[in-house]
């Protein structure tokens, strides 16, 4: 990559005085970047071919030490464009981002701190459940580090290990740890990419990060016409099974994505949304148990209106509160749920989903249709077959798994 950088008089732009200002120009394959230096002079002042000040100039009490300065700033320029280069980031950066790099103060990343703008950024964005992890995560590390903030660049191999040894002996598991691990990673990534760290100081390239199986969380067939049949005398309760079934009968859409449904997700007989976790769009048809639940939320409900009720602010901030809270009562009234129902698996907001895909399974569904998300070690390979799909296919074999009537 063709990369250069030079003091020169911006004779483009001209103040009131006759002087003009003096910028480094950077060229990164044929492309100019101008970064000012704050000061101006008159064309007789400058010397274009030595990029320094001329000795006549009378503008400066000490001419010597700003010709120094200069060269330094040109300097200091080229050393961070070789080191964007060597990271990789140079050619992934656009000129905008190049020049926010090149004039920022050199001030140390601090983790806490970086966590907690990108889980602004990202709350900003509606990617709300990526940011309820990250926040986890934040708060995890915080109190490893007993609430004090710390360069990302302490976060080492050494640090790493001892934070696993601290996490596990906690009681946490071992999937818990590699969610916190591989959030840490992202984050690293992040920093990098943003060029907020070097990635010499990449800490994860010898880390090995540790996963166990987990106990299935589905219910059976059996189990799921019970909830069908469960006739709910509670009003929480009354929810939480129209919640659940919702799910279910959206191929085991997640709680944050039918929170998040507009009546305008209503489209020629189809639910279309994009997912919050990956921002893929779906489109599932509107079965007739799916919409005789529907119509009861309906009733009233504008075109931009949630379709739930749940979100009821427009700050994003506090939609995130409404759906957290919600949560939180819709798992709650599942718990007493499923004794009632006589299930005796533990039921959850997840079980929806994870219950549409193992039914799938069981029922012969292929698995390049229907994801089934916890058979596989990526969601993603899952996700690259079903696009290659059209809808009337994907929609027979949904028909198939919602149909509770048939055993």
């Amino acid at each position: 990559m063709a990369v250069s950088v030079k003091i020169e008089l911006d004779r483009r732009n001209t103040r009131t005085d006759g002087k003009h200002p003096l910028k480094l120009l950077v060229v990164i394959n044929r492309n100019p970047i101008r970064i000012s230096l704050g000061h101006s002079l008159h064309p007789k002042d400058w010397n274009d071919k030595l990029q320094s000040v001329r000795a006549s100039c009378k503008d400066f009490d000490n001419l010597t030490r700003f010709n120094n300065w200069l060269q330094s700033e040109k300097g200091k320029t080229l050393s961070k464009l070789v080191k964007l280069e060597e990271s990789g980031s140079l050619d992934r950066l656009s000129a905008a981002d190049i020049k926010t790099s090149l004039t920022q103060k050199n001030t140390e990343a601090m983790t806490l701190d970086f966590f907690s703008s990108v889980i602004a950024e990202m709350e900003e964005a509606k990617r709300f459940g990526n940011a309820r992890v990250y926040l986890t995560v934040s708060r995890s590390i915080a109190t490893y580090m007993k609430g004090k903030d710390f360069p990302l660049k302490q976060i080492t191999y050494a640090w790493l290990k001892k934070y696993e040894s601290w996490y596990l002996s906690k009681g946490n598991t071992l999937n818990g740890l590699s969610v916190n691990i591989r959030t840490l990673r992202s984050l690293y990534n992040i920093a990098i990419k943003q060029n907020k760290i070097s990635i010499e100081y990449y800490p994860f390239r010898d880390y090995s990060i540790k996963t166990e199986e987990t106990r299935k969380r589905a219910i059976s067939r059996e189990d799921l016409i019970r909830f069908l049949k469960f006739k709910p005398v509670i009003g929480w309760h009354s929810r939480a099974k129209d919640y659940f079934l919702i799910s279910f009968y959206l191929m085991g859409a997640s709680f944050v994505d039918i929170a998040f449904l507009k009546t305008k997700n209503m489209i020629n007989g189809r639910i279309e949304y994009k997912r919050q976790k990956t921002g893929k769009l779906h489109s599932i048809p509107i079965s007739i148990p799916l919409q005789g639940i529907l119509d009861r939320y309906l009733k009233g409900k504008k075109e931009n209106d949630f379709i739930l009720g749940i979100v009821k602010s427009e700050n994003p901030k506090k939609q995130l509160i409404d759906v957290r809270d919600e949560l939180k009562r819709y798992n709650k009234a599942l718990k007493e749920i499923g004794p009632l129902c006589g299930i005796e698996s533990s039921i959850s907001s997840y079980v929806a989903r994870h219950s549409y895909a193992t039914n799938a399974k069981k029922l012969g569904v292929p698995t390049a249709v229907i994801s089934e998300a916890l058979g596989h070690k990526t969601e993603m390979i899952t996700q690259v077959y079903l696009d290659s799909f059209e809808n009337d296919i994907v929609d027979k074999y949904h028909h198939m798994v919602i149909n509770l009537n048939k055993l």
